[in-house]
């Protein structure tokens, strides 16, 4: 594989990532359109519930985001850095 496509196919993932926050982004969205509903019919448990979920969501989403950050700035070069080829010497 060359340097390209690995950089290709690291991008693709962390794009995936960023699909998939924007996901949970989504789904917290309408996670505050039920709590409402469930506010409105008095469902006590499954708010707590929902929070509950809500919080994990978000404790995911924020790691996910710092993993990618993280990465992102710390390791310009993709792949295995390797010593450069040593000539052989006659001795």
């Amino acid at each position: 594989m060359s340097q390209l496509e690995a950089t290709i196919r690291l991008e693709q993932r962390f794009a995936i990532l960023r699909d998939v926050i924007a996901g949970y982004r989504i789904r917290l969205q309408d996670m505050e359109k039920e709590v409402v509903e469930l506010f409105a019919t008095n469902q006590l448990s499954a708010i707590s519930a929902c929070m509950g979920e809500k919080q994990r969501i978000v404790r995911l989403m924020n790691r996910l985001e710092q993993f990618i950050v993280q990465w992102e700035s710390n390791n310009t070069d993709v792949g295995i850095a390797h010593e450069p080829k040593r000539e052989h010497l006659n001795t």
